[in-house]
């Protein structure tokens, strides 16, 4: 009898350790899948790679896109893209600065298409999600902001939240290295 006891007390700490460690599990998942995306309603879209581009004009062209580094770069040089997502807008600042909200006053544009291709460096086709202005009303933002909390050598860090006119909530995040490009490039 006591090695009875001993089998189902031992039986019973191994549960209550395989089910401590699946829950840890699921929620590091959970976590990872909060980070780099774009929720629009309730559909997600993953975003792998961040663009920072500085302009003369005095404002910052921020992207977002599902394509990795090297995909991108491939289609300077002429690799077409297909089923490509990307997240644009222009904000009215000559850089971006770490901690700071930018108000939808202070983006000219913004827009995330998603299913396109890019085609000799140029995106071209998809399926627009939202947009500040545009044709179809019900995907125009009417409120939302950006906001860097970090923008370093090595590391780009936002959040953004925006609400389009027929009430759908839109949210995203990036955390992660980004690609810097200039005009003098």
């Amino acid at each position: 009898m006591k090695k009875l006891n001993k089998v189902v007390i031992l039986l019973c700490l191994a549960l209550a350790v395989l089910n401590c460690s699946s829950d840890d599990d699921n929620n590091s998942i959970e976590n990872n899948a909060k980070t780099n995306k774009i929720t629009v309603g309730d559909s997600d879209f993953e975003m792998n790679t961040a663009i920072v581009e500085p302009t003369l004009n005095n404002s910052v062209f921020l992207s977002l896109t599902n394509s990795k580094q090297a995909q991108i770069e491939a289609s300077y040089n002429g690799t077409t893209l297909n089923n490509v997502d990307y997240f644009t807008a222009r904000i009215g600042h000559s850089d971006l600065t770490s901690n700071v909200t930018y108000d939808l006053s202070d983006i000219s544009s913004i827009e995330f298409i998603v299913n396109g291709d890019v085609i000799d460096a140029e995106y071209e086709n998809g399926f627009s999600q939202f947009y500040k202005s545009g044709s179809n009303s019900d995907l125009e933002v009417t409120s939302g902001s950006i906001t860097v909390t970090n923008y370093s050598v090595d590391n780009l860090t936002l959040t953004f939240n925006f609400v389009r006119n027929d009430g759908t909530e839109i949210s995203g995040n990036y955390n992660g290295a980004f690609m810097s490009l200039d005009d003098e490039e």
